[in-house]
């Protein structure tokens, strides 16, 4: 039952001694993945379907681990957010979240749009989650609590770590 969430050498010797420590520090960060495949197939098939589909940042990586244009695209989900300033994200990156929230789903096969509001204080707790919109109230609870045990980066606002909201928004769809 998929779930789609809202809101990929060797070289030669002589290059290997040019490698600069940026290009060190890519070569250790996991490949991205955008989506996370179902790890038992329960549909009679070998063949292991999407369980979140087309998320625009990868869900295996931190926030500073997100590119310059990944981390403008999570900005961009705030109002007023300075160049400097940083919003809330998993320490963990997405993939923790979302594996929760399938899971639930899968038990609960609701469709629908889910959208939640952590608060995330200064030290990177989740302190209360307000839901906007959600299918279920059996998948609100499970999803608010698993948002309530993550552990965030804190949010910068002007070079210090400060209070700020982290939006979750995923659309369930079941296929059948």
């Amino acid at each position: 039952m998929p779930l789609a969430a809202y809101l990929g050498a060797s070289s030669l010797v002589l290059l290997a001694a040019v490698v600069t420590p940026a290009a060190q520090a890519d070569e250790a960060l996991p490949p991205p993945q955008y989506s996370i495949r179902q790890s038992v197939p329960d549909t009679g098939t070998r063949i292991p379907r999407k369980l979140v589909q087309g998320s625009a940042i990868p869900l295996n990586r931190s926030y500073s681990q997100l590119t310059e244009e990944e981390q403008q695209l999570v900005k961009s989900q705030y109002e007023a957010m300075r160049p400097l300033d940083e919003p809330p994200f998993p320490q963990g990156g997405l993939r923790p979240i979302h594996e929760a929230i399938a899971e639930i789903q899968r038990r609960l096969l609701v469709q629908g749009k889910l959208s939640l509001l952590a608060e995330v204080d200064a030290q990177g707790v989740a302190v209360n989650v307000s839901v906007y919109e959600s299918p279920d109230p059996e998948l609100t609870r499970g999803a608010a609590s698993v948002l309530m045990l993550t552990k965030f980066k804190p949010a910068v606002c002007r070079g210090e770590p400060c209070k700020m909201s982290f939006p979750l928004r995923v659309t369930f769809q079941v296929e059948r």
